[in-house]
């Protein structure tokens, strides 16, 4: 394969390795039509599925999410999917895009990949829509989420989808889309994964929870309460043996509840209205090896294009965390790229053409 370039910071990286895998993914558990909200204006056909995935990174469960066709007749051989693996929307069930639908940053790229004659398929992740609360940032269940949701749309849509496919997502889903991009052909053998696009995906985690306690200075990344009080609601719901509760504070306890039933732009605003520094969330220091197994993204075993876009401007996720990664990418032999290309003002996120480009590009480059 060759490697070619795209994007303000990004990369495209190559190598070959293998991915987690369960047992029966994706298998179709039902469909329901989706609520008028939840579908773009340029879909055609759609439908809200329930599927079987993982829970964990180790244990099974369920999840729901959408499928989108574009409008018209298929082209010969079927539409190529995109699996988009969304950002930090909330793990309340309200929160669910295929209940809620997408925000205005995400709304737009469906908008044009649909357009573009591209089916789209959408999890909304274990726990968001489905039992128990959502684990939030555990990059092995988030990415099967997101594989096995292609494999359910063909037991749907199998007589007018192609079997090309690629993955994508923006912050938690670009976290996701590590993971995906790792162990998509492993766990969908059948299919024909093409590559990924991971956009302002947060790494390093499992090396800042670690240091979480009542020490811990305050950070000036925004949103980083918002972020730990979901981690830390899925630990406490899906990994019991944990005890998160005994490292916590009574505030910690309280906002931890307080994030399994809000979105996240209304427990922005309860924290905006109520400031709270991360050391206020805990009562002793924080240290468990699962946290490692849980966020530690993948630095190789990729064996087809990945696609790293990163805003420069980004004040949620810190680029400087994208490039801890690469470097680490590159001690461990992958080879890559950096490109960048001319903007004329700065945004916190990359344009809709650019990411949609980075999706189209990654079917051309194989």
């Amino acid at each position: 394969m060759r490697v070619v370039g795209a994007a303000v910071a990004a990369v495209l990286l190559l190598l070959t390795g293998a991915g987690e895998a369960s047992a029966q993914p994706g298998i179709l558990l039902s469909q329901e039509e989706l609520p008028p909200a939840a579908v773009p204006a340029q879909a055609g056909d759609s439908v809200r599925v329930r599927y079987s995935t993982l829970r964990t990174a180790t244990a099974a469960g369920e999840s729901t999410g959408s499928i989108f066709l574009p409008r018209g007749d298929p082209p010969d051989g079927g539409w190529p999917v995109v699996s988009y693996a969304h950002g930090t929307v909330g793990i309340a069930d309200q929160c669910a895009p295929s209940v809620a639908g997408f925000n205005y940053v995400e709304l737009p790229a469906i908008e044009q990949w649909l357009a573009a004659g591209y089916a789209v398929v959408a999890t909304d992740y274990a726990g968001i829509g489905t039992a128990g609360v959502n684990a939030y940032l555990d990059g092995p269940a988030a990415a099967a989420n997101a594989v096995d949701i292609v494999l359910a749309a063909h037991d749907v849509y199998g007589d007018v989808l192609s079997d090309r496919w690629i993955v994508t997502g923006l912050s938690q889903g670009g976290h996701a889309t590590y993971f995906a991009a790792r162990g998509a052909t492993t766990r969908a053998p059948a299919l024909d994964y093409r590559g990924a696009v991971a956009v302002a995906a947060p790494t390093h985690l499992e090396q800042l929870f670690p240091a979480a306690g009542p020490a811990i200075p305050a950070l000036p990344t925004t949103g980083i309460v918002n972020y730990a009080l979901l981690t830390l609601a899925g630990i406490d719901d899906q990994r019991p043996e944990v005890d998160i509760r005994r490292y916590l504070s009574p505030k910690g306890i309280e906002l931890m509840e307080l994030a399994k039933v809000t979105c996240s732009r209304e427990l922005g605003r309860y924290l905006l209205a109520h400031p709270t520094a991360v050391g206020d969330l805990f009562a002793a220091p924080l240290w468990n090896e699962q946290f490692r197994e849980m966020q530690q993204v993948p630095v190789d075993g990729f064996d087809r294009p990945l696609r790293v876009v990163h805003s420069l401007s980004d004040t949620s996720v810190p680029i400087p965390l994208t490039w801890a990664q690469l470097a680490e990418m590159q001690q461990h032999g992958v080879k890559w790229v950096h490109p960048t290309r001319a903007r004329r003002r700065r945004r916190p996120h990359p344009t809709v053409r650019t990411w949609a480009q980075s999706s189209e590009n990654c079917y051309r480059s194989r």
